[in-house]
């Protein structure tokens, strides 16, 4: 008996356990999945086309990894422009020889330093001191050094101050390109947001438009209701009603989803949180712009960053020719060394010190002339190939821009004036259902002729939007096309964000 209670009073202890253990992990479930969330829940944050467009300046990946490239580039001007200044280095040597059974040992360090020079001459400063040797295995303490100091210009070939400039101009020419290539990736993800942005702003408004039109549609629905009670109205007419409700809630749950596929084409441009609910904030507001044609084609020869890139296409093949034809001169060099120091060596057999008196000089001319050697004469060839063909191209370029602009301009005036006569349609549009509520009111008209009209002005008022969307971004593709885009947004390059490396 006493077993049995034992074993009844565990069972029920056992019961009781796993009923609480499955209440605590009920509990823990709903609160995991309370937190999930409320951590998944949307932000919201409301947000203005400038806010937009500094924030994808600071975030987007792409623009990121310009700057990094920025790096290295400016470490290669830095390189191209340092050659001009000093190089040394310091180095030792051990030297071991074994003559007529006798073996010795020398060891030495130095040093040597260089300094080229604009004209493509080089100065060379090396010095040399013994330290040890074999002789008693010591170390030296008292003894000379060697310090020479050589010069050498090339006279013909490799000389000039142009050619030796040479690297550093080319390496300022890719600078410049190179910062121009930053300014187009610049300029097109602004553009790529600002287009996000007004898609954004154009699903946001025709969502509210779906809305409003739903609202009166369900009103409308109500009237009739009532006026069917009333005797006034057919019963076979509230299907229409009730049809057009239908497609108004269609057309509503559609425009939802086109606004949260709008929301997250911007969302990842900005690369910020997917979870954040932007709210944009500006008005869809067009204003007629006036361009003048002549102003266009200045800006676009001296703005365009192609135009630019272009031009010093031309200049590095010009500064190529320069060098292919210095290449194809012979080899004429000028050769100068002095002693500047007595120098003091130490024979094996002992350490008498054996000196050459300081004021040693020598100087050497040397002449190299090539024959048969064809491949500098195709890098002449191969260089006014290039030089002619980048004049070539830089005058299509000049041609298709001009045109390019003079169908721009006349494109731009064209959507503004399609601009005017939306609003022109979108307002008739509105007072044409106006009259024909008033004529419903007084059984003058139909259902059918109601949302008739409220379908022309949902469809004014969606080609309104649209036409002043399309208006504005001509505009800011005008201004990347120009190349002004960073300056219509007040964006210098010289005190662009640095990223530095962990």
């Amino acid at each position: 008996m006493y077993s049995f209670l034992k074993w009844y009073k565990t069972k029920q202890l056992g019961k009781s356990f796993t009923l609480s253990f499955r209440v605590f992990l009920l509990f823990f479930i709903i609160c995991v999945d309370l937190t999930v969330a409320a951590s998944s829940e949307q932000q919201v944050q409301t947000m203005t086309l400038a806010e937009a467009v500094m924030l994808a300046l600071g975030h987007n990946r792409s623009v990121e990894s310009a700057y990094l490239d920025r790096l290295l580039e400016r470490f290669d001007l830095k390189t191209a422009q340092d050659k001009f200044l000093p190089d040394a280095h310091i180095f030792s040597s051990a030297l071991q020889e074994k003559m007529v059974g006798e073996s010795s040992y020398r060891i030495e360090v130095g040093g040597k330093a260089v300094l080229k020079v604009p004209t493509g001459g080089e100065f060379s400063l090396t010095w040399t001191q013994p330290v040890h040797t074999s002789q008693n295995d010591q170390w030296l303490n008292n003894f000379g050094n060697d310090i020479v100091l050589s010069f050498t210009q090339p006279l013909l070939k490799g000389g000039g101050v142009k050619v030796n400039r040479a690297d550093q101009v080319l390496a300022e020419y890719n600078e410049r390109n190179n910062i121009l290539t930053l300014q187009t990736t610049l300029t097109n993800t602004i553009t790529q947001v600002v287009h996000a942005y007004r898609s954004l702003l154009l699903a946001q408004r025709g969502l509210e438009i779906e809305r409003l039109s739903l609202e009166r549609s369900k009103e409308l629905l109500e009237r009739n209701q009532v006026l069917i009670k009333e005797g006034r109205m057919a019963k076979v007419e509230i299907i229409e009603n009730k049809s057009n409700v239908a497609a108004r809630e269609l057309r509503f749950m559609t425009s939802q989803n086109d606004l949260e596929t709008t929301k997250l084409d911007l969302l990842k441009l900005l690369d910020i949180d997917r979870h954040t609910l932007i709210e944009p904030s500006d008005s869809i507001k067009a204003d007629p712009v006036e361009l003048k044609l002549t102003t266009l084609i200045q800006l676009v020869l001296t703005k365009k960053p192609e135009y630019q890139q272009a031009l010093i296409t031309l200049k590095i093949a010009e500064t190529n020719l320069l060098l292919a034809k210095n290449q194809q001169l012979w080899q004429l060099d000028l050769e100068t060394q002095y002693n500047m120091t007595d120098s003091s060596r130490y024979t094996v057999d002992s350490l008498e010190e054996e000196s050459s008196g300081a004021g040693d000089y020598s100087v050497a001319m040397k002449l190299k002339i090539p024959f048969g050697d064809e491949s500098i004469k195709r890098e002449l060839l191969q260089a006014k190939v290039a030089y002619r063909k980048a004049k070539i191209a830089l005058q299509e370029l000049k041609d298709n821009l001009q045109i390019s602009v003079q169908n721009t301009h006349r494109d731009i005036g064209m959507q503004w004036k399609q601009v005017e006569l939306s609003q022109k349609a979108r307002a008739l549009s509105q007072k044409q259902l106006d009259v024909e509520l008033e004529k419903l009111k007084n059984g003058k008209s139909s259902n059918f002729q109601v949302v008739s009209y409220q379908d022309r002005l949902i469809a004014a008022k969606y080609d309104e939007n649209s036409k002043k969307i399309s208006y504005l971004n001509a505009l800011t593709d005008l201004d990347m096309f120009l190349g002004t885009t960073l300056e219509h947004w007040g964006i210098d390059l010289k005190n662009a964000r640095k990223v530095e490396l962990p």
